[in-house]
């Protein structure tokens, strides 16, 4: 829905957008093949492009990767980077076409004279947190033309425009390759590889099994089948299959170190920034304490909670976009 709203507002800013349908799983929606037929009856050209084996290698496989050495990652980021907006590009390339636009929820904007990612208008849906990683390349082509509107302003539109209110219907899902539970889908696909073990208090009372490590993050407190609580995740302990857990008070973090960075504008060690630690999360004043080529560490000026391993540390500065990376470290000191 996103996506086609994309290319009828270019339409009317003046554009002659060409549609580009994403094969990347298994699976289709059949809001979003209305969606597209009706798009081609309004003379919008829309083509296919296959690019389930380049998603496999760049988002699945390393997304199971990580759960599997029980880290929790983030596909979106991971998928913008490598699989959706990379086969956009080079499908624009291909073509000699130069501007590229998507149906993401975000902005641009000038930072220090140079083109810069910004927050939505409308706060519940900004994606700016997923697109952190791209390219800094990429952002001078790039139309955003859903920035300004909200999720229910762009479901009027397209019941409006495309002629009925079923058009308007359906969201995407939180992971689109998973259709079911995410538990289901990571033990059928990690087999043996995440078996049962015991749930520690972090003074070390036995509190009851755990299902497989795979299946929690930090900072968890719903699902975990206890009682006495609340009880909330504090670590996983791979070497001893063990689930160590813990009041609020345990899983405070002060400290964040995160690798893998890509920034899009220079930052300095010593400066504060707003810092988010998960997509739904809400920014916290950070300063960073130490940064080099394979990573940064940052300071929160207060508590944070539920910040996991895999999930991206991303920079600020007012709702400018930054950059940042992937957390690796914790520690409440």
């Amino acid at each position: 829905m996103d996506s086609c709203t994309s290319a009828l507002l270019l339409r009317e800013m003046g554009y002659a957008p060409i549609g580009v349908r994403l094969v990347l799983h298994q699976g289709d929606d059949l809001n979003d093949q209305n969606r597209l037929k009706a798009l081609r009856s309004m003379g919008i050209e829309v083509l296919e492009v296959d690019g389930r084996d380049v998603f496999h290698r760049a988002v699945i496989k390393p997304f199971l990767e990580d759960y599997e050495s029980c880290r929790t990652p983030n596909p979106c980021v991971i998928c913008n980077e490598n699989a959706k907006l990379k086969l956009l590009f080079d499908e624009a390339d291909r073509r000699g076409i130069e501007l590229v636009a998507t149906g993401h929820y975000v902005k641009k904007a000038v930072y220090r004279e140079r083109a810069s990612l910004a927050r939505a208008s409308f706060a519940p849906k900004d994606q700016s947190y997923m697109l952190y990683r791209i390219p800094r390349r990429w952002i001078d082509r790039l139309i955003f033309p859903l920035g300004d509107m909200s999720k229910e302003q762009v479901r009027r539109y397209v019941a409006q425009e495309m002629g009925s209110p079923d058009m308007a219907q359906g969201d995407s899902q939180d992971i689109c390759f998973i259709d079911g539970a995410l538990d289901d889908f990571l033990l059928s696909s990690l087999g043996g590889s995440s078996s049962p073990g015991p749930m520690l208090s972090v003074g070390g009372e036995v509190l009851g099994r755990h299902r497989g490590l795979c299946l929690y993050t930090e900072g968890q407190r719903k699902g975990l089948g206890l009682g006495g609580g609340p009880w909330f995740v504090v670590k996983k302990d791979i070497k001893a299959n063990s689930l160590i857990l813990g009041r609020r008070e345990n899983v405070e973090v002060r400290r964040i170190r995160a690798s893998s960075p890509r920034w899009h504008h220079p930052v300095e060690v010593g400066a504060s920034y707003d810092l988010q630690h998960r997509y739904r999360s809400r920014p916290q004043r950070g300063t960073l304490v130490s940064l080099d080529d394979r990573g940064m560490e940052v300071l929160l000026d207060y508590p944070a909670y539920g910040v996991a391993l895999g999930q991206s540390l991303v920079f600020y500065d007012g709702d400018r976009v930054l950059g940042g990376g992937i957390i690796d470290w914790t520690a409440n000191w």
